[in-house]
């Protein structure tokens, strides 16, 4: 048995040995955590059954099966070999038809970690066990064994928590110390908290403090003396040196006041400096005078140039013509009719637009003019055969036109022994690259509809339709000879 244990502990670990005796083997302790389960059922395995073979086992959080199943196995039989791919149960009677090991005591603490397997394999072998075998187990709530048997710790009294902490602890303060009293109730009887008792910080200093010895009262007295003289100086100091601050600005202000003395012009100079005042005028209102000419100047310019760009235009034109905002200018022979600035700009900005809309407008036709058939034609017959095969030739073509597509085959001479096979017109052949590998695909096109490809696939030999061919946009074509050049 354990050095130091309650008689009401004691009497617990008498009734748990009573229980087995009448025949449960399977037992749960259980308690609120820090009432002493731990502790008891040490008390238990160390005093109890000293014949048996004893396993005792405390579980957490990070335990695993198969050490829970090693432990209790190596505890109860000499030098097994457990094999993990078998349960608890299995292992156990397969052992004990090996070697009998007599009878066992298990001691698991902390059922809680245990998972509902290994609950299952204690049931069974506290039920069918071929010998005598006693399962002890620990829990802070009931029923974590269904079929066990529950036998709650009662937290201790006022007097064994007392007792308790003597046992621990040499000096303990009276009964009737209120500290110690509120202590003692406020732990409930939880061992945990009763022994974290720390008698040193738990007890009041009655004694009174020394009072102040006479020689310390003259020292802080004589300390107050001094600081004090030495704040008195202070602020006489700082008073006079704010006066003597006050003095010298005083002096620099009337320094500063002096006034110079007093000068005497001659008639002459009067005479001079009245007549200077009108020339810097003069010379003020020419200055501005001068920057205003220049900005006027440089207006002048501008409306010149428009002026005689409208006159270039209207060279042909001659005699007198009046403007109701306009004015007259005399150039060579005849006066031409100079039109206000304003309406200058305007007529110059509408006819640069007319102009560059004319432009816009000739491009247009020039493109989608079509070219005359006999440029067509001497382009198609100096076109040499290997244009079949060019990839430009798509690339040129209209996104939006149609393609009837006759072959694909990754053998050009299939495709050029195919184009001369059916010799049909309009016939061309590109070249693209999938999956590593060079296509060629022989197709008619162009074709400016769906409507016109289709008329053209109707029109077919049968030996071509048999091949299937299938409506293509150009544009389809275009991508994957851009994809092909991407992938080189």
């Amino acid at each position: 048995m354990q050095s130091q244990i309650l008689p009401s502990r004691a009497a617990l670990v008498d009734r748990i040995a009573m229980q087995f005796e009448y025949g449960q083997n399977l037992i749960c302790l259980v308690g609120n955590s820090g009432l002493g389960k731990s502790y008891l059922a040490e008390s238990f395995i160390t005093d109890k059954y000293p014949n048996f073979n004893k396993a005792f086992v405390k579980l957490g959080a990070h335990t695993k099966d198969t050490e829970l199943v090693q432990q209790l196995l190596e505890n109860s039989f000499r030098a097994p070999l457990v094999d993990h791919k078998l349960s608890l149960s299995e292992n156990f009677f397969v052992l004990y038809n090996e070697q009998p090991c007599g009878p066992c005591l298990w001691v698991i603490d902390g059922a809680r970690h245990l998972s509902d397997e290994l609950i299952q394999e204690l049931q069974l072998l506290a039920k069918k066990a071929p010998d005598t075998l006693y399962i002890l187990t620990t829990g802070q709530a009931p029923k974590i064994l269904p079929e066990a048997l529950d036998i709650h710790l009662e937290p201790l009294s006022l007097m064994e928590s007392r007792r308790l902490m003597a046992m621990f602890f040499q000096e303990l303060p009276p009964q009737e110390d209120p500290i110690f009293s509120t202590f003692l109730t406020e732990a409930g009887g939880n061992p945990s908290i009763l022994l974290e008792w720390q008698q040193n910080q738990h007890q009041l200093a009655l004694t009174s403090k020394p009072a102040i010895s006479s020689k310390q009262l003259k020292g802080f007295i004589s300390a107050f003396v001094i600081i004090a003289a030495l704040f008195l100086v202070a602020v006489v100091y700082q008073k006079d040196l704010t006066d003597l601050l006050r003095m010298q600005q005083d002096v620099e202000a009337m320094q500063g006041e002096v006034l110079p003395e007093p000068t005497v012009l001659t008639t002459q100079q009067a005479l001079s400096e009245n007549s200077r005042q009108p020339a810097v005028a003069a010379l003020t209102e020419q200055t501005s005078h001068g920057d205003q000419a220049e900005l006027q100047h440089d207006v002048q310019s501008i409306l010149g140039a428009l002026m005689v760009r409208h006159i270039a235009q209207e060279g042909s034109q001659s005699g007198e013509s009046t403007n109701s905002s306009g004015h007259e200018v005399a150039s060579g022979e005849g006066t031409h009719t100079v039109p206000d600035a304003s309406a200058v700009v305007a007529q110059a900005l509408t006819e640069q637009a007319t102009t560059e809309a004319k432009e816009v407008t000739d491009t247009q036709q020039t493109v989608e003019k079509p070219l005359p058939a006999d440029v067509s034609e001497q382009s198609t017959q100096h076109a040499p055969a290997a244009d079949l095969s060019g990839n430009a030739w798509f690339m040129a073509q209209d996104s939006n036109a149609w393609a009837i597509q006759l072959l694909a085959v990754t053998d050009q001479a299939v495709a050029l022994r195919y184009v001369e096979q059916h010799k049909l017109s309009k016939i061309r052949i590109a070249q693209v690259v999938r999956g590593g590998k060079d296509w060629w695909f022989v197709t008619l096109a162009p074709f400016a509809t769906l409507d016109e490809a289709k008329q053209a696939r109707a029109e077919l030999p049968e030996t071509v339709l048999a091949g299937q061919p299938f409506f293509k946009r150009i544009v389809q074509i275009k991508q994957q000879i851009q994809q092909s050049q991407t992938q080189k």
